[in-house]
């Protein structure tokens, strides 16, 4: 029925479904790729976390290459094969296995692991996040290796090297925002329960998915995070603020 309507052919076919395609893999494929990192919005195109994420190439060729789902061709020729709509675990089990396959047959992790550690300026997006903020807190009190250099020639060997202006926020701004944020974040957490606050602890204290639902008796790993997709829309509803969730 989809083939014989020409208005859903021209939809399939058209580049802005290839997008909307790639998107989708991209986003499943990072939650697994880089977990410790929410939000792939905060990082640029020149990213090289954001880039793998985006090359569905590798994510669909493990699928097929560990037969986690039946090809099209295998549909065709089995006509008896009943395509069931795949609830969340499902799909999170199928791209964890496609994702931690891929990562150690085509040795991604070291790549990974590199652009964590030397973060620069241009792996960030133009939009604010808490990670752009503590880079630049980072690279301006530990990264500096002339500390006679002052901020002003800093921002013109910026614009020599990248014809481009660079600025950085007002101190006090930062510290003041920081300040009313964490303020925000004390308030709302006293809203949760107590299996909330204990799951939103562990996760910062850096427990995988897996322990978490272990220690706090949910079935599935993936439970998890729901609950934390869930506790983000709620924290969107209280402070008015749109983090992606």
């Amino acid at each position: 029925m989809l083939l014989s309507d020409p208005v859903a052919v021209d939809i399939v076919e058209s580049d802005l479904f290839m997008l909307c395609i790639m998107d989708c893999y991209a986003y499943m494929a990072w939650f697994y790729l880089c977990p410790d990192i929410p939000f792939k919005e905060i990082f640029s195109i020149n990213e090289p976390s954001w880039r793998l994420a985006q090359a569905i190439q590798i994510w669909i060729n493990e699928i097929l290459e560990l037969n986690l789902i039946p090809t099209f061709r295998e549909y065709c020729v089995n006509t008896n094969i009943f395509i069931p709509f795949a609830p969340i675990e499902v799909v999170s089990d199928i791209m964890y296995k496609a994702v931690s396959s891929a990562v150690k047959r085509y040795n991604l992790q070291p790549i990974i692991d590199t652009a964590k550690e030397y973060r620069c300026f241009e792996d960030f997006d133009d939009r604010n996040s808490n990670q752009k903020i503590d880079f630049y807190r980072k690279w301006y009190h530990t990264r500096t290796k002339h500390p006679q250099t002052s901020l002003e020639g800093y921002q013109e060997w910026y614009m020599e090297m990248y014809d481009d202006t660079f600025e950085i926020e007002d101190p006090i701004s930062s510290f003041e925002d920081e300040v009313v944020e964490n303020i925000d974040v004390q308030t709302f957490l006293s809203t949760l329960d107590e299996k909330d606050k204990q799951i939103l602890q562990m996760r910062e204290d850096g427990y995988t998915y897996k322990e978490i639902a272990e220690k706090v008796g949910f079935k599935t790993h993936s439970a998890v995070g729901k609950r934390i997709n869930k506790i983000g829309r709620m924290y969107q509803d209280f402070s008015g603020l749109n983090f992606g969730f």
